[in-house]
């Protein structure tokens, strides 16, 4: 039975370990409290207790890295980090994959890496610091990719589902950018797509888990408020806000879900 270690079991971590245990493989993920220690538990998936202060610090967590595959999924807090602090936090993860028997790894990272050129970019765009791109997660791409095994980055757009619901936080509030395109990524599509690559023996560098659907936050907002039944926002000036429209990369046999069926 092939072991993926989950660093990070919160609102994407988690449902992905539990359908993974469900799909037959061993799973042992992390959590930095010790009152959910026993949600994971409850799900199948053995559970350790790791922080990122920035170093590691915690309970068994090194079990993460005898996993056969190691999905990381720590994202930056902006509001409680600085940009440095996010790319030595990444940087001890990668110290322990050096020392470790892991043979994969998948880093869940944004599109924010992006510049917001206005225009459509792809994998091949490059970061711009001075034109958007978001410092941590640029810092934490730089280290990642210099582990030695097998590397896939995932740039997530805006992810989706559950109980995040596309203009819930902004019912009834003013907001701008009633015309700016969305980049949306369901959390089932990220699922859905990360039990595939596991089955897979080459896997791609970067992938951008985005829907192909790059409609409007206004036609996505108010169709949601409908569906769910909250006050849809209230639009003020500026319409169209500062972004880019990101390129799917990802092929057949996948077709995300349209933002409209959020």
């Amino acid at each position: 039975m092939s072991t993926v270690g989950i660093i990070g079991c919160g609102w994407l971590g988690l449902p992905l370990g539990k359908h993974l245990v469900e799909a037959g493989y061993k799973v042992v993920g992390s959590t930095t409290r010790p009152e959910k220690l026993k949600s994971l538990e409850e799900v199948g998936i053995e559970p350790v207790l790791l922080s990122l202060n920035p170093m590691p610090e915690g309970q068994d967590f090194n079990k993460l890295f005898k996993a056969e595959t190691l999905f990381i999924n720590v994202p930056p807090r902006s509001r409680i980090h600085t940009p440095e602090y996010y790319r030595e936090q990444i940087k001890y993860l990668k110290y322990q994959l050096q020392n470790s028997s892991v043979k994969r790894v998948i880093f869940i990272s944004s599109t924010s890496f992006y510049p917001n050129t206005g225009e459509a970019v792809d994998e091949s765009t490059p970061y711009d610091l001075q034109k958007g791109s978001t410092k941590a997660v640029v810092y934490g791409e730089l280290e990642i990719a210099q582990i030695s095994q097998p590397l896939s980055i995932l740039r997530c757009g805006g992810l989706m589902g559950g109980d995040r619901i596309p203009g819930k936080w902004f019912a009834g509030k003013e907001t701008t950018g009633a015309e700016t395109p969305i980049n949306y990524i369901h959390r089932d599509d990220v699922i859905k797509y990360v039990t595939w690559l596991l089955e897979k023996e080459s896997w791609p560098a970067i992938k951008n888990m985005v829907s192909s659907e790059h409609i409007s936050r206004k036609q996505v907002h108010e169709a949601m408020a409908t569906k769910y039944n909250f006050a849809p926002p209230v639009w003020i000036n500026p319409q169209m806000l500062t972004s880019k429209i990101v390129e799917s990369n990802v092929s057949a046999p996948f077709e995300f879900k349209s933002p409209l069926s959020y």
